[in-house]
């Protein structure tokens, strides 16, 4: 949290190798040195000069240049000299958010094989701002990073959805891609906003009020840490599977009981407690198997695991949401065991259920979802969550945005709003003001602001509808101009926060960004309802972004429910040209229509005949 001020870089850290400035603008090169000190830059074989301002900060503004590149960039000051190499014009996109945004590549190569291990693209590249926070102000400069580019070295780090994104791009318009990926996993909304756009919230200004107290904020933090070790280290002792050694393979498990792998602990009565839970697997693996190395699929797990196979470790993963995926070279022919420590921190543990439980070569594989031996280890009182402060209201947004603002960009992609399930009322209003005042700060004008909806989650019986009504915020938030909304209501997976899908939530955002930032006529949206009209008997639905009709996917018309005092009722819907028709015997009372009104809905199935989805909705009639 310690101020950058001093930290006098030449030129700021993101003009480093590699970097991605933008197209047709003016180009601004900035950075620090010695008070009053002349400032010598060359670049595209043009010099230019200035002066340190009364502070040491420096800044030249540059003429714009098209798409093009390499360029080489010599910049000289009291007594020092940076040269830069490899920088490209074309567009700039920040990509923002939480861990949708941030899920890298490599947590979805299963799905995409061919793009991390063969894919060469040096016109597409990503520079990652590291997770820091302050509380205080503004900071002038990010942590140190560097620009990666599309190269099976690299591209394991890159966004997904940025990835994806970017691809498109640069397969339409044939111009680098820069994006600047600026995104921390469980970050609410507050978070990325400034002290000016918390003012109508005065509940989060009070928060970010109280973390200015650095002393409170380093208390709470030390003491989060002590309590955390403290726990692990009395579970560690109290474990009588690691003081017995229940990973290894010649140990009598015949009295222990049985469960199949992602059975629900919570119905389970010896399972229903934070603390460590041992299973134990014995199976017999064919000889000519054992030649190659194998890998093991251990869905998700709660909280977090260590994974043997006869008895030697083989993988770790500290939290619940990466999906396990463990490297095996030690199998031996004919029977193996496999032994996992679940250590639950906060509540009941467990496996997530319809997640791969596997061991897998090349073509052939052997289910491990089957019946397992287990036993409990140690039982402990719940952890108490530790307090996360880049959740809290401005930290990020003072030291992973505010650096930015000198940087010139095309628009932001975002995905970001599953933190905000938990009290979603309001949430367009923070969102609108976020918008509004990014782009204050920026300086470049309505810039083009493209987010993604939220995903399906959760089984699809949940009474709660947070998912939902924060599905609504965002839709309300379209009022902003030059924003779009891609609607991903259909790639959701009802186990996973982070569906794997995020190829089709890339290009969605390009087909978004094709219209609001690059002028192109096509459909790059679902259809919106924009007004409901009252009739006799019916309730007329008429929709925007119908592209070249409506149509129903896999069947008739579903999802549909209309409000009468409190009771949300089924009706029947038809698609009549370019509009949808309800009917019901009771339409005339009806208040409200709702829309896949539920945080995963499984009959959402109103699309254009472009393929892409209907938005989710509730609109009261007038």
């Amino acid at each position: 949290m310690m101020s950058q001020k001093d930290s006098k870089n030449l030129l700021a850290t993101i003009l480093s190798d590699g970097a991605v400035l933008q197209r047709n603008h003016p180009i601004k090169f900035w950075g620090w040195t010695a008070v009053n000190s002349p400032v010598k830059i060359c670049f595209a074989n043009k010099n230019y000069e200035t002066v340190a301002q009364s502070e040491g900060s420096w800044e030249l503004t540059l003429p714009p240049l098209p798409a093009g590149g390499p360029y080489q960039l010599t910049v000289c000051s009291h007594a020092k000299k940076l040269i830069i190499n490899d920088l490209l014009i074309g567009d700039v996109w920040i990509c923002g958010g939480q861990s949708n945004m941030e899920l890298p590549m490599s947590r979805v190569k299963n799905a995409y094989p061919d793009e991390i291990d063969t894919r060469y693209n040096d016109n597409i590249r990503q520079f990652s701002v590291p997770l820091t926070f302050n509380f205080h102000e503004e900071q002038e400069d990010i942590s140190p990073s560097a620009w990666m580019r599309v190269h099976p070295k690299h591209t394991a780090q890159f966004s997904a959805v940025g990835y994806f994104f970017a691809q498109k791009l640069h397969e339409q318009f044939k111009v680098p891609i820069g994006l600047i990926m600026t995104a921390v996993g469980g970050t609410p909304i507050a978070a990325w906003m400034s002290r000016e756009a918390l003012q109508p919230f005065p509940q989060e200004l009070a928060l970010a009020n109280t973390c200015l107290d650095d002393v409170y904020v380093q208390r709470v933090q030390a003491s989060d840490q002590q309590r955390t070790d403290a726990w692990h280290q009395a579970l560690n002792q109290l474990d009588s599977g690691l003081q017995e050694q229940w990973f290894k393979a010649d140990l009598d498990d015949r009295h222990w009981s049985k469960i199949k792998i992602d059975a629900s602990w919570s119905e389970i009565p010896d399972l229903q407690a934070s603390g460590s839970v041992w299973l134990r697997l014995h199976l017999e693996v064919p000889g000519e198997l054992t030649h190659e190395p194998a890998r093991l699929f251990m869905g998700c797990i709660v909280d977090a695991d260590y994974i043997y196979v006869n008895g030697e470790l083989v993988g770790h993963t500290a939290y619940q949401y990466p999906p396990r995926e463990y490297r095996v070279t030690n199998l031996k022919p004919g029977h193996n065991l496999i032994a996992v420590r679940v250590i639950a921190c906060h509540s009941t543990g467990g496996f997530v259920k319809d997640k791969p439980y596997k061991l897998v070569w090349k073509d052939t594989e052997i289910s491990l979802n089957s019946a397992w031996k287990y036993k409990r280890g140690a039982t402990c009182e719940r952890l108490a969550p530790s307090t996360f402060f880049h959740y809290q209201p401005t930290g990020v947004y003072h030291s992973m945005i505010a650096p930015l603002h000198h940087y010139r960009i095309k628009g932001v992609i975002w995905y970001q709003g599953e933190s905000d399930t938990y009290a979603p009322q309001n949430y367009h209003k923070k969102f609108q003001s976020l918008i509004i005042d990014w782009r204050a700060k920026w300086k470049q004008g309505d810039f083009p602001f493209l987010f993604v909806q939220l995903a399906n989650f959760v089984p699809p019986k949940s009474a709660d509808s947070n998912w939902a009504v924060l599905r609504e915020q965002q839709r309300k938030s379209l009022t902003i101009p030059r924003t779009a909304m891609v609607v991903t209501i259909d790639i959701g997976e009802y186990n996973d926060l982070h569906p794997v899908n995020k190829k089709v939530v890339g290009e969605r955002l390009a087909l978004a960004a094709y219209r609001q930032a690059y002028g192109l006529n096509v459909v790059d949206s679902g259809p919106h309802l924009t007004r409901i009209e009252k009739t006799t008997n019916e309730l007329i639905l008429h929709f925007s972004s119908i592209g070249t009709g409506l149509v129903a996917r896999g069947g008739n018309l579903k999802g549909f429910t209309i409000c009468i005092k409190e009771t949300e009722i089924p009706v029947q819907a038809t698609i009549k040209e370019h509009v949808v028709v309800l009917e019901a015997p009771r339409i005339k009372e009806a208040t409200a229509v709702k829309y896949a009104w539920a945080n995963n809905p499984h009959d959402a199935n109103l699309y254009n005949r472009e393929g892409l989805p209907a938005s989710p909705f509730e609109m009261k009639i007038k």
